[in-house]
Formats: structure tokens, C-alpha cells, sequence
């Protein structure tokens, strides 16, 4: 059975980008990586992952098989067998390893449950309803929507091209994160989502009695102190996110 012949491949995605006109760094802005990992996958030192098969075959005007086999397709039909077996070897993938959300279904559950008892400690002791529907009602749904994105709608590791580009987003589903300056890796990614969970759970506790705090001492008098309270604790969310990313962001 036909193996993937780096060097073949390399030299065929070289032919291809010089017929098209295109220099390393313009093929690498189309799919999204440096000049320097098309370099590789020219000189026969990589392979793309698979996630960019596809773009890099219609960047270059071939199909995905033609590309693996590092030749145009000739009159044969290639059988369906050796397809699959060129898709599965020789790409040195790291897939997402499966999401670890069934252990953080307790601990969701209870900062769920221990959120929702304070609130209504909160209206024993007397707070505005109308003022803490502005603000620590809206801020409690976020963290809790952002606490279940984090613990289970995104994956605990990167595919491995995260590693050798730099990306600076992250997508799964509906989840999206961009910051620019950061680059996500396998190294800071892990940290982040850990991080991430904890704040967003441990606030869902701690912010009601923060609130309740304030309201004790006078605090939420102040017109803006509740608003601006649960602005601080929304926005600390990135300060994990972002202290922890560029701590790790080096492999």
C-alpha cells in the first residue's frame, strides 16, 4: 500500500506554488500559518495538518488525494482503500482528547445551587430588587454561562498545528475566543480552560457575598457601585485568561 513520501510531497507543493504564482508567505496567509511552515512542508521536514488538507488543496488547484500522492492523478481511478490510507498516515496529528466535563458536573451543580441560595439570602436581607436585577441577576447568568462553556463545551487540549503556527483564537461550536498578541498552544491552552472554571465557579459563590458585603457596610448606596462591582467581576475573567496565556504561551 502507497505510503505519503514527504520529500515527494514537498516537492510537489513547491512545483504548485510557483505555478501559481504565490510566494511562501502569500500561501501561508491564505491558510493562516507562517512562511516558515510552508518552508518546512517544501523541504520535506513536515505535513500539514489535516484541518488544512483541503484549503491548501484548493489554494494550489489539486485535490486532497492528488496532493498526498505529491502527482497529478492520472486516467486510474484510485481505490477508495488507498484514499483512506493516504488521509491516515504520516500526518502527525495530535487530536483534542475527549473533553473532561463529566467530573466538573458535581462542582457545576454546587456553586449552581450555593449562587442561587445566597440570592435569596440576599432578598431576606433586604436588597433592591430592582437594582440587583440590573446587575448581580445578569452577572450570576454570565458566569454560569461562561463556567459551562469552560467546563463543558470546550476541549482540554489543541490540535497539533496550534503548536507550530501562531493562532491567536480558539473555536469549538459556539465557543469563540481572539486575543490579539496571544499565541494558544498545548502548553498555556490546558492552564487557561483551568483557570477559567475555577474563576467563573468559584465567582458564582463569592460575587453574592461580595454583593451582600457591600450592601452591609453602605457601599451599594453609591449609584454606581453595583453596576460597577459587576463589571469588575465580569471583566476579571480575561485577567486568567490573559496572565495565564502569556505566562505558558512559550513552548
Amino acid at each position: 500500500m502507497e505510503q505519503i513520501d514527504v520529500e515527494k510531497f514537498g516537492r510537489f507543493v513547491f512545483a504548485l506554488r510557483k505555478a501559481q504564482g504565490l510566494t511562501q508567505k502569500e500561501l501561508g496567509e491564505q491558510l493562516f500559518v507562517t512562511d516558515k511552515t510552508v518552508s518546512k512542508w517544501e523541504r520535506g521536514l513536515s505535513l500539514p495538518n489535516i484541518s488544512l488538507l483541503l484549503p491548501l488543496a484548493e489554494a494550489l488547484d489539486v485535490t486532497v488525494t492528488e496532493l498526498l500522492r505529491g502527482a497529478r492523478a492520472q486516467a486510474e481511478v484510485l481505490p477508495l482503500t488507498e484514499v483512506e490510507h493516504l488521509l491516515t498516515q504520516s500526518l502527525g496529528l495530535t487530536p483534542n482528547k475527549q473533553k473532561d466535563w463529566r467530573k466538573w458536573i458535581a462542582p457545576y451543580i454546587i456553586c449552581l445551587c450555593a449562587g442561587a441560595a445566597e440570592m435569596f439570602g440576599l432578598v431576606l436581607l433586604g436588597c433592591n430588587l430592582e437594582i440587583m436585577s440590573h446587575s448581580i441577576v445578569v452577572t450570576e447568568i454570565l458566569l454560569l454561562i461562561f463556567a459551562g462553556c469552560f467546563c463543558f463545551g470546550v476541549p482540554v487540549s489543541l490540535p497539533a498545528f496550534y503548536d507550530s503556527n501562531d493562532i491567536p483564537y480558539v473555536t469549538s461550536g459556539v465557543f469563540r475566543i481572539h486575543v490579539t498578541g496571544m499565541r494558544f498552544n498545548n502548553r498555556n491552552w490546558p492552564r487557561i480552560v483551568r483557570a477559567s472554571r475555577r474563576y467563573t465557579l468559584y465567582m458564582t459563590v463569592v460575587y453574592p457575598l461580595l454583593y451582600a458585603l457591600a450592601e452591609v457596610s453602605g457601599l451599594n448606596q453609591a449609584m454606581f457601585f453595583p453596576s460597577l462591582l459587576s463589571l469588575a467581576v465580569a471583566l476579571g475573567l480575561f485577567f486568567p485568561i490573559v496572565w495565564v496565556g502569556k505566562k505558558y504561551e512559550s513552548l
